[in-house]
């Protein structure tokens, strides 16, 4: 992919370095420059450069696929995952009304009348 601005022309590129190396900084602001360096800011080598054009449309053309197939499983995990927690909040929910209290006072069993006198 390469596109004419102002009076530049940019080009999407992937590039390939060792391990343990960076690139080095350019005089543009932002930039990088091919040249790469190691721990000690040390050159070490260039960078390899290759057309980032096909491996941009294969990294999205992967994208796209696994999210075509992916989707429909985490929709329906989230569905799950929604109706557990309504179930959950709704047993949560049932709990935590308030029932009402009955105060049963304690009575002592009646007692009989005492015997009357009877005046002879």
């Amino acid at each position: 992919m390469e596109f004419n601005w102002g009076d530049s022309i940019w080009e999407l590129m992937l590039t390939k370095r060792p391990s343990d190396t960076h690139f080095s900084q350019s005089s543009t602001p932002g930039g990088k420059s091919p040249l790469v360096r190691d721990d000690d800011n040390t050159l070490n080598t260039h960078a390899v450069l290759f057309d980032g054009t096909k491996t941009a449309l294969a990294i999205a053309g992967t994208c796209f696929a696994l999210g075509v197939v992916v989707a429909p499983h985490v929709k329906s995990g989230l569905i799950s995952l929604k109706s557990k927690l309504r179930r959950r909040a709704e047993k949560t929910g049932d709990a935590e009304v308030p029932l009402p209290l009955t105060v049963v006072a304690e009575v002592e069993p009646e007692q009989p009348d005492p015997p009357r006198l009877r005046a002879v």
